[in-house]
């Protein structure tokens, strides 16, 4: 799966100014009317096929270099491609690489491209471009910090001819495939000139050059549009849909009625509470799959020593607060009532689907829900309950800020939920709905919160989760939101990315995930169902996968019902 943090997870702050960058234009025009920069969409019988697909929360930015949300990767997707990509059977393919081997001393590594690939501006792409690309990461791992991670262990890359790649590593890579899955093409000439990881991290790309099956026509931040129009000369085959408007809802009300009377024809998650009434629409197929996605209770576990110093109450340093927390959360109900049984109760970081379970620990026994028990738990550590209810002990007092973004309907109630159960036992949550941009901002690297209901999609390989909670992770741009610090764990991560045995590496990756359960950085709440649904008398050809129908692979094979 190539979403990295699903439609719940931390936007970038984000800085519309193009920093000097050559490719700022946001201006653009939707069919009927064709840009004259641009060619005309073949046109049918019944006119251009515009697909239209609603989502909660749109891009952070179209900047691979400091891309967050979900809705990110699957725009990078569709106008970028990587040099291998995962199919919806799980298994990787070429994306622009025709095939890859590595040598005899599992260190030197040759890919060799496609036949054909073009820029959306008609160049022809060359191997040295990505080249490029990949290097500025290695050189710039800073600047580049949410892609930094693909390239560790990486010592050169080369590119002997215009259609050769390869990369030497200085210790054996198992997972090369993953990696080189978000090692994206990007036009070198667009990221080239900056001088600093700010200068880049603020450009925000909205006229990209890529190579992908759609190219950028506009995306109007302002209006929540972002219009993609089909690349007639993609190598890998012209898509049969000649553009496709992906529109942002405020409400996810308001975006299920737009599906229902047809103004858009994709809903590419479907809140679980309004799942059986689209299921019921009339031309409306709609689609369900078990995914890695996640969602959990984060728990500000920032060093005290770090700087700027955490802003929390320093109660959550106590491991039986932790302990107490997570045993007044009954999971069961969290997914019958909020979810209405469309999910999973949760408990490890490592999802059960992620790996057909090979990597999750079978050591991890989920805590049981239980008030008396989470009581006792707060009595014997010496926090006795005050006249209002709340407990305190010395000049600790159990109350604590449970913040949630409001880009998703869900959390609104599993936040009363939580409250109701803290208040039994003593502890005071104050909810409080944030904007994802201000939840950020408080967050990485600030550390100025407590509670956080928030969610993850983690990538097909532990590899990319296990990395959010390492130290060098809570750094501006980086990935962690709860700044866990460990020094074993970090230790072991680098050990997981260097085992070459399967098997050895699982040890690892269960060692890891072990630890952060029973550190509780994250009290996972429950894995969500993929929940999608789409206009069955419009368009037909949706590839049905845990890669979701509006990912590149499905959309690069939907065509207009005729």
């Amino acid at each position: 799966m190539k979403f990295k943090l699903f439609s719940l997870i931390a936007i970038a702050v984000f800085v519309l100014s193009a920093c000097g960058s050559p490719s700022t234009s946001t201006t653009g025009t939707v069919i009927p009317t064709t840009p004259a920069t641009q060619s005309a969409p073949a046109l049918t019988s019944r006119g251009p096929a515009v697909l239209h697909i609603g989502w909660t929360e749109e891009p952070d930015t179209l900047n691979p270099a400091y891309a967050f949300l979900t809705s990110s990767y699957t725009t990078f997707d569709l106008i970028y491609n990587p040099l291998t990509t995962e199919a919806p059977d799980g298994k990787y393919v070429g994306g622009l690489a025709k095939d890859w081997s590595v040598a005899a001393d599992n260190l030197t590594w040759t890919i060799h491209l496609k036949d054909g690939i073009k820029w959306h501006n008609g160049e022809a792409f060359k191997a040295s471009q990505i080249v490029w690309d990949i290097n500025a990461i290695i050189e710039h791992p800073d600047w580049w910090s949410t892609l930094s991670n693909y390239t560790n262990g990486f010592k050169t890359v080369t590119a002997p001819d215009d259609t050769t790649v390869q990369i030497v590593t200085e210790y054996p890579i198992a997972n090369m495939d993953y990696r080189l899955s978000f090692l994206y093409a990007v036009y070198p000439p667009d990221f080239q000139n900056f001088k600093s990881a700010e200068e880049l991290q603020n450009f925000n790309n909205f006229s990209p050059i890529g190579t992908g099956p759609f190219k950028v026509n506009v995306y109007e931040k302002d209006k929540n549009i972002l219009t993609l129009d089909v690349n007639k000369d993609y190598f890998g085959g012209v898509p049969k849909v000649d553009q496709i408007i992906f529109q942002k809802f405020d409400n996810a009300d308001a975006m299920v009625q737009a599906l229902k009377v047809g103004d858009i024809d994709v809903i590419a998650s479907v809140p679980a509470t309004a799942f059986e009434t689209v299921k019921g629409f009339d031309n409306v197929k709609t689609t369900s799959n078990d995914s890695s996605y996640f969602n959990e209770l984060i728990i500000n576990s920032v060093d005290p020593k770090n700087n700027p110093a955490p802003k929390r109450n320093p109660a959550l340093e106590d491991p039986q607060v932790r302990l107490a927390l997570e045993t007044a959360i009954n999971r069961k109900d969290i997914v019958d009532i909020a979810l209405q049984g469309l999910g999973s109760p949760g408990d490890s970081i490592i999802p059960p689907v992620m790996g057909g379970g090979f990597w999750r620990s079978p050591n991890i026994k989920d805590v049981q829900f239980d008030i008396a028990a989470a009581n006792k738990i707060l009595d014997d550590a010496g926090y006795v309950k005050g006249s209002d209810g709340v407990r305190t002990k010395d000049k600790l007092r159990l109350e604590f800020r449970l913040q949630y973004p409001t880009s998703n309907p869900v959390y609104p109630r599993i936040a009363d939920m939580l409250a109701g159960w803290y208040q039994q036992i003593g502890v005071k949550a104050n909810v409080e709905a944030i904007s994802s941009d201000s939840l950020t901002a408080a967050m990485t690297p600030t550390g100025d919160y407590d509670l956080v209901i928030w969610g993850w999609g983690p990538d097909p390989d532990p590899d990319f989760i296990l990395s959010v909670l390492t130290t060098d992770q809570f750094v501006s741009g980086g990935w962690s939101d709860s700044g866990y610090h460990n020094p074993e764990y970090d230790s072991l991560y680098l050990q997981q990315q260097q085992a070459i045995d399967k098997t050895q590496r699982q040890q690892i990756v269960w060692k890891m995930q072990e630890m952060v359960y029973n550190d509780r950085p994250y009290i996972v709440l429950y894995y969500e169902k993929l929940l999608q649904a789409y206009r069955s008398d419009k368009f037909t050809g949706f590839v049905v996968s845990k890669l979701g129908i509006e990912a590149a692979a499905s959309l690069t094979q939907v065509e207009p019902v005729k």
